[in-house]
């Protein structure tokens, strides 16, 4: 038998009734249908991109390429933004923002203004 741990998960009425919808088809009980959907979740390779993202923020190792990508689409037809808006959107920290920043500067043509970032 497989070591388990239980767990409390609370959802909102939508997701319960579509919960319910499933009770029979996908699994005998409401915990039955809910534990198949996150084993159907882990296990479609579909998910496995968003899996390694999810995990990189745990372990503080941004994806570059997105936070790039996001930095483009955030500084288009701006002229600044506010430096805490500027790293919620981007999803990292004052650190990883200035290991980078010379770099990011020079890619993307702005400048840090105390808490503003200027294009």
């Amino acid at each position: 038998m497989t070591d388990v741990k239980r767990t409390t998960v609370t959802l909102s009425k939508i997701y319960m009734d579509m919960i319910d919808d499933l009770v029979g088809v996908f699994g005998r009980t409401q915990a039955a249908v809910i534990n198949n959907i996150v084993q159907y979740f882990f296990n479609n390779s579909n998910n496995f991109e968003l899996l390694r993202e999810l995990r990189s923020r745990k372990k503080r190792e941004p994806n570059l390429i997105i936070i790039e990508d996001k930095i483009k689409k955030i500084l288009k037809g701006v002229k600044s933004i506010q430096l805490n808006h500027f790293l919620e959107y981007l999803e990292i920290d004052r650190d990883i923002l200035f290991e980078n920043l010379e770099e990011w500067k020079n890619k993307f043509h702005f400048e840090l203004d105390y808490d503003k970032i200027i294009t």
